[in-house]
This record gives C-alpha cells, structure tokens and sequence, in this order.
C-alpha cells in the first residue's frame, strides 16, 4: 500500500507540472501572437519616440528625398542625415536653438561642400575645393544648402 500511495502522489505532482507547463506554453504563445510590432517594417515613415511620447527619431522616404532626423530631449531637431532631391546627400548638425551649426553635402552633385557657422558671432566659413577659387570663404550665415530636414508630425 505504501507503494501504491508514493506512486499516486508522484502522479499528482505530474500533473500539477505537466498544467503549469501547459499554461505558460499557451500564456507564451498567446503573447506571441498578441505582440504585433516586428523587428522590420515596411512603410515610409518611423518614429521613434522616448519613454514620454516625444518624437526622439524620424527615418523615411518622402516626395523630397531619403533621411534620419534625430531630436533632443526638448524635441528640437539637432541631426538630419539624408539625401535631397536630385540625389544629393547631406549632413546637417543644429544647434539647441535651431540654427544650423554645420552642414556638408554635395554642391552641384559632385563637389563636397563643408559649412561651419558660429551663429553667436554670426560667422561662417565655407570650405569648397575648386580650380581657381580660394578653398575656404568667410561669410555670414545663411540658409543651407542641405534642405532635408524636416519636423516631427
């Protein structure tokens, strides 16, 4: 008899692991179908956003052109990685203000432009290798060149 109740007791505890086997197996595979967001998506615009909601990064196709546009904390742009219309690739770094610090993109399509600005001075150096003209100019800032930038919806 001894034996006959060890070995009921041992089939209890078998089936007490063999249904919380079964729930977490079915709780998984529940949250797995529930969890729709994948790690690749089709489409033509990503943002992705911070623990708060605000728009951190913004990757996409539009009718002017391919980039990356990152943001601050406070939400103001500060990076924007792209390539232009006419396929002109450009790097454009702003500062908190908004004001574009540095830029370096394509004039012309194939000649590297670098621009540098200090905008509490309001100066700017343009660095353009060519035949015939002095590399670098002194100017003031203006707008740049590199219009991918654009602004979180």
């Amino acid at each position: 008899m001894d034996q006959l109740a060890s070995i009921e007791q041992r089939l209890g505890r078998l089936r007490v692991i063999s249904l919380l086997s079964f729930a977490v197996a079915a709780g998984a595979l529940a949250y797995a179908l529930l969890d729709r967001t994948a790690a690749v998506q089709d489409g033509k615009l990503w943002q992705a956003r911070d623990a708060s909601g605000r728009v951190r990064g913004v990757f996409g196709v539009s009718a002017d052109g391919v980039g990356l546009t990152m943001y601050d904390s406070t939400g103001q742009m500060r990076l924007d990685v792209g390539i232009a219309p006419g396929g002109v690739p450009g790097i454009l770094l702003l500062s908190k203000t908004g004001e574009p610090v540095a830029t370096l993109n394509l004039v012309g399509g194939s000649v590297p432009t670098l621009r540098l600005t200090n905008v509490a001075e309001s100066t700017r150096i343009v660095m353009t290798p060519r035949v015939g003209a002095p590399p670098i100019q002194l100017g003031t800032p203006g707008r740049p060149d590199t219009l991918i930038a654009r602004r979180p919806r």
